[in-house]
């Protein structure tokens, strides 16, 4: 009997251990966080109803993620410190008025036009869900110097704490673990003061807060420049971040470094070497943050489209950057948007080899992830497999998060 006892104890320690392994598994997979940027507007959900979403969102790659951070078509910010969605629009504050970094009248009524309706807000977190995927809400502003009403809130102390509460209530009520915050160059001491106290007070209220970043405040002029000649401004953008400040007291749990793209300009094309060297600006600058000494995880971007040459744009009239998704390359310039770097002398592109090296680079130079913009630019589920960068930083991704 005793030794069927102790069979029977063995079976029991085994299986228990089985159980466990899916529990360490997930563990693991969050020690390198892979973060895709999900833009609504983008997908034009604002548009459509909540039994469609599943099939658009289904024309996308989502292995390899870890996580999903909304962003549009969900709430923006009331002037008021009211936080407005589809379905509180009775309550809205008139507008912003104002204007933006280029001169031209801020429009916020075009953002609230583009918020989804509950129901669809929720089969998009369900869907997510479903997938065991993280989910953030992020926070934008008008404009990456521009605030709109976001930056009357965050002028006053009392009306950030009251919209922090509620930012926080709708993330939690969606069932998101973190609050992601996207406004990069906030333009005053006092905007960017009170900007980082909004961080502040969502990570006391218990929630996960990422901030994205381009510039580090760091005297050495940036590699990219971020705005037009026409934005007015003549120092530099971050002055005001004050990232030291942010990573000493642990403002937030991540910085989302933006650097998706890396042209250059000798051999006019992506290289990655370039982008490594722009990421080696803020090694420099925070060299603890890329140790098992990090006081925040710092994550590496990745952009799924493409740079357009500089020299293609002259003499042509190109709205923005001349950026297109891989699906308007390949209408544009056939199969050999699948595999070639540089496309008819206008665009060039990261392939799926570089996608690789990026991932790998990451995990190798203690980087804590890579997060991407965006899953819908990349090739429709219609394209070989092959070919999607998603499909290529999944791979690579998985493989970390096995071993």
């Amino acid at each position: 009997m005793k030794k069927r006892s102790v069979i029977s104890s063995l079976l029991i320690v085994g299986m228990l251990f089985l159980l466990m392994q899916p529990a360490i598994a997930k563990t693991k997979k969050k020690d390198f966080i892979s973060l895709a940027y999900v833009a609504l507007n983008f997908l034009q959900l604002e548009n459509k109803e909540a039994s469609e979403v599943k099939d658009i969102l289904d024309q996308y790659n989502w292995r390899g993620i870890s996580d999903v951070a909304l962003i549009g078509g969900v709430f923006t910010a009331g002037k008021d410190g009211s936080l407005l969605v589809s379905w509180n629009k009775e309550k809205w504050p008139p507008v912003y008025e104002g204007m933006d970094y280029k001169n031209d009248p801020i429009n916020e009524q075009a953002k609230r036009d583009k918020l989804c309706s509950k129901e669809v807000i929720k089969a998009v977190v369900k869907y997510f869900k479903k997938k065991k995927i993280n989910l953030w809400l992020c926070e934008t502003a008008y404009s990456w110097i521009t605030g709109g009403s976001l930056s009357v809130i965050v002028e006053d102390s009392e009306m950030t704490k009251i919209y922090a509460r509620q930012l926080c209530a709708l993330a939690q009520k969606l069932g998101c673990i973190g609050v992601d915050f996207d406004w990069e160059f906030p333009p005053t001491m006092c905007q960017a003061h009170g900007y980082r106290e909004l961080m502040q007070e969502c990570k006391r209220l218990g929630m996960k807060v990422s901030v994205c970043a381009i510039q580090p405040t760091v005297t050495k002029e940036y590699q990219d420049k971020c705005f037009p000649g026409n934005a007015g401004l003549n120092t530099h953008e971050a002055k005001y971040m004050k990232w030291e400040e942010i990573i000493g007291k642990e403002m937030v749990d991540h910085i989302n470094v933006m650097q998706y793209l890396g042209y250059n300009p000798k051999t006019k094309q992506m290289d990655v070497n370039m982008k490594y060297e722009k990421m080696g600006i803020w090694e420099k600058a925070y060299p603890n943050e890329f140790t098992e000494n990090r006081k925040i995880n710092m994550l590496c971007g990745i952009g799924f489209y493409s740079f357009m040459l500089p020299e293609a744009k002259v003499g042509k009239n190109i709205k923005g950057n001349g950026a297109l998704n891989f699906t308007r390359l390949y209408e544009k310039y056939g199969s050999a948007a699948y595999t070639d770097r540089v496309l008819g002398n206008e665009h060039t592109v990261w392939t799926t080899d570089d996608v690789r090296d990026i991932v790998k680079t990451a995990r190798k130079r203690g980087w804590k992830g890579v997060f991407t913009w965006l899953v819908s630019h990349d090739f429709t589920l219609e394209h070989p497999l092959k070919y999607n960068r998603q499909q290529a930083l999944a791979e690579e991704v998985e493989k970390i998060w096995k071993f």
